[in-house]
């Protein structure tokens, strides 16, 4: 009986699953059939379900933790970055840690802003968000928490939104904001801040593809990945992506095409962005301070500063000067918004060497200047401090 067995084709040895697939496969043809007559008959229904669109709020995910080490691309862009494991913890609500240091805190600070605010290629007791709060606390003698809501990227409507959404829930005493590299680079690209950037846009869209059905898929693999083998993942990542992550260019899809600069086009947006978030502010009874922006942008940049700002110049005929120049249109922008509204601005810019001992690159900080970053904002900060109404204690 076994030779009769292997002598029979697959075909014979699994008539049930023959009958199935051919069953399934009839289905489906008269489906698609059936299908393209009702759209020739009642007209072509296209994504039934509807585009789907949501605010995109810019955000580490609550409750991440990885240990991060830079690509070795990084160090071929900065002078003094240090290629070693940096640890990046997030709370709850999307909080870069240390954040709720006390449970029933004197005075709450938030920071916004961009990765200069971030600062998650330093420790985290030094990066300058946290700092500043110790700071205060050891000046001061009250109970200080103070959150970071930054993240790379952000320029200030993703801040208005963070802010919103985000920060006014806390309640905090005092909202500080430093926004100026990416504002200046969204609205030079993209030329508007409601743009349709694949990871600057203000707005998430997902339509009805199967494109979207395989980015869904993908991020279901990803979920059952992150829980089933978080540690082992992470560290298969660091070998065999960590180079690649670092080469990708979020605007190459504006790199060879030459673009003019013109100040005066790009200061209305970015004031009228600096006023939302004071008004937001006041409204909520939150105390908006605002901070100019450091970088090694100087009159004559080091060799370091030059190169990088070269390619900006052959790829998109931006000059050294044109960049420079609107850059500190910006941060004069913010004295400007500042002093109608009468309201501190921490002038970093003015107050942190333009030197690599304090930033890595053109605008990120080395240890060294986050401390100076933080002194220069607790020492600026504690008048503000003083002024403030005592926060109800906690019954």
């Amino acid at each position: 009986m076994s030779s009769d067995l292997s002598r029979k084709t697959w075909l014979e040895r699994h008539p049930k699953k023959i009958i199935f697939l051919i069953v399934f496969l009839v289905v489906c043809g008269l489906a698609l059939v059936t299908e393209k007559i009702l759209a020739l008959k009642a007209g072509n229904l296209r994504h039934p379900q509807g585009v789907k669109r949501y605010i995109d709020l810019r955000e580490f995910p609550p409750g991440y933790s990885d240990i991060l080490l830079p690509p070795k691309e990084a160090l071929t862009v900065s002078d003094t970055l240090v290629r070693r494991d940096y640890l990046i913890r997030v709370d709850d609500d999307g909080f870069i840690m240390p954040s709720k240091v006390h449970e029933h805190p004197d005075l709450v600070l938030a920071f916004l802003g961009g990765s200069t605010t971030e600062c998650i290629y330093d420790d985290e007791n030094n990066r300058f968000p946290y700092l500043a709060g110790h700071l205060l606390e050891e000046k001061t003698g009250l109970k200080v928490n103070s959150y970071n809501a930054a993240k790379s990227g952000n320029d200030s409507l993703h801040s208005i939104n963070v802010l919103l959404n985000k920060v006014v829930p806390l309640k905090p005493d005092i909202a500080v904001t430093m926004e100026n590299i990416n504002d200046l680079a969204v609205l030079l690209y993209e030329g508007t801040y409601w743009n349709k950037h694949p990871t600057r846009s203000p707005l998430v869209v997902k339509k009805p593809t199967w494109k979207t059905v395989g980015k869904n898929l993908e991020e279901t693999f990803r979920l059952a990945r992150d829980l089933v083998i978080p540690n082992l993942y992470s560290v298969i990542y660091q070998l065999v992506h960590v180079e690649s992550k670092f080469k990708k260019d979020e605007f190459k899809q504006v790199r060879g095409r030459k673009i003019e600069v013109h100040p005066d086009q790009l200061v209305p947006e970015f004031t009228l962005n600096l006023q939302t978030f004071i008004n937001i502010c006041r409204a909520r009874g939150i105390t908006p301070v605002l901070m100019t922006m450091p970088s090694r942008l100087k009159d004559d940049p080091d060799a370091l500063i030059a190169r990088l700002m070269k390619g900006l110049e052959v790829q998109q005929g931006i000059t050294y000067r044109e960049f420079k120049g609107a850059f500190d249109r910006f941060n004069q922008v913010i004295r400007e918004v500042g002093a109608r509204n009468q309201l501190l601005v921490v002038d970093l810019a003015r107050e942190i060497p333009q030197e690599k001992e304090y930033m890595s690159d053109v605008a990120h900080y080395t240890p060294a200047g986050s401390r100076l970053v933080a002194q220069k904002i607790a020492a600026a900060l504690r008048p503000v401090v003083s002024s403030l109404n005592k926060r109800p204690s906690a019954n």
